[in-house]
């Protein structure tokens, strides 16, 4: 008799242990997430910086559950190490995102003093050299697929009809913020995509030095367009290349936006110049990699490269640019980005993938 008691006894605690087990990891499972982006430099810049803030809020709007905040650290880099390790010191974020290579090596130093810290690097990547990382999450874009589409479509422009500022001289520009891998990823893509049109295309080159200047980059923009007969600018310059939008509309020359949305983010007045824009999605990349982490996806200590078959890199498909491209350009676009996808075109890169 005794026996059957303490055998019963036994089930039941198992019972009971087994049900605080599954509690316990119903509520780990639940445990709501707190995710940190950190600028390193700040919102508004109409580009790369306002695609993030915008990946964080669709990771609010998909999991509601999960607290986001953002840190806009200014353009004073001495700054920045001792904003980032506050905060993950604070240990309150369980992923902190950052951005660029000009945080690359301080955050892959403060990742070694708190290896239980996890973080997000997009547009660079930390685990290119011999030591791996093991709590960073890369991300790198395929910006070449995007130059591409920026030169394809200013060499349609330059042979097509109807475009009121160009005077079909043949000459193609692009000003980038820095002369970087990134930048000359960008610049190889725009120079096959023109060449895929018309072989006598020629591009012209400047570099801000920054990509924060948008004086000394409207100066250079002015330069192309007025003195280099330059038909059509591609903007690879962040924030600094709303100084290119600036000299585009008040010379009456068309620009290629980057990154974001720059047409829907300016005036109409602005606006009309704009071609399109060259979207780099910092927003949907983030998004899904919070989408494969909650799924248990090991994506820290690993790097990805993508593109427009990830919808990572694409094209401004707005009004001004079905307004202002033709038709038949725009099918010519969309063929392209087919192409593309299915890796019927190859183009020179900056990066080995």
């Amino acid at each position: 008799m005794y026996k059957k008691i303490l055998a019963m006894l036994m089930v039941l605690c198992l019972a009971l242990t087994g049900c605080a087990k599954d509690e316990k990891t119903s509520k780990d499972d639940k445990k709501d997430l707190s995710i940190l982006l950190l600028i390193n430099g700040t919102l508004g810049d109409k580009s790369f910086f306002d695609s993030a803030e915008a990946g964080m809020n669709l990771i609010k709007e998909k999991y509601p559950e999960i607290t986001t905040k953002t840190i806009e650290m200014g353009v004073d880099e001495t700054k920045y190490n001792a904003i980032i390790e506050e905060n993950v010191s604070s240990k309150s974020y369980d992923i902190i995102v950052v951005g660029t290579w000009q945080l690359k090596d301080k955050v892959q130093k403060i990742s070694e003093k708190y290896p239980e810290q996890n973080f997000i690097l997009f547009d660079d990547n930390a685990n290119d050299g011999e030591k791996k990382y093991d709590n960073i999450y890369s991300i790198l874009y395929k910006q070449n697929e995007g130059g591409f589409l920026a030169g394809a479509l200013a060499g349609l422009v330059e042979n097509g009809e109807g475009y009121d500022f160009a005077k079909k001289s043949k000459n193609i520009g692009l000003i980038g913020g820095m002369d970087n891998k990134i930048v000359k990823d960008f610049l190889l893509g725009f120079e096959d995509g023109a060449k895929y049109i018309d072989k006598d295309i020629k591009v012209l080159t400047s570099y801000v030095g920054n990509f924060t200047d948008a004086i000394k980059a409207k100066d250079l923009a002015n330069i192309l367009y007025k003195e280099k007969n330059v038909d059509v600018i591609f903007n690879a310059a962040s924030i600094a290349g709303l100084g290119i939008i600036d000299s585009a509309a008040e010379t009456e020359h068309y620009v290629i936006g980057v990154d974001s949305d720059q047409a829907a983010l300016l005036g109409e007045e602005k606006a009309k110049y704009i071609l399109t824009s060259i979207l780099k999605r910092v927003d949907t990349s983030l998004l899904r990699a919070i989408d494969k982490y909650k799924a248990g996806e090991k994506i820290f200590g690993t790097t990805e490269f993508l593109g427009i078959k990830d919808d990572a890199i694409g094209i401004a498909d707005n009004d001004f640019y079905k307004n202002t491209v033709s038709e038949a350009d725009r099918a010519k676009i969309n063929e392209i980005i087919e192409e593309l996808k299915a890796d019927k075109i190859t183009i020179r890169s900056e990066f080995n993938d």
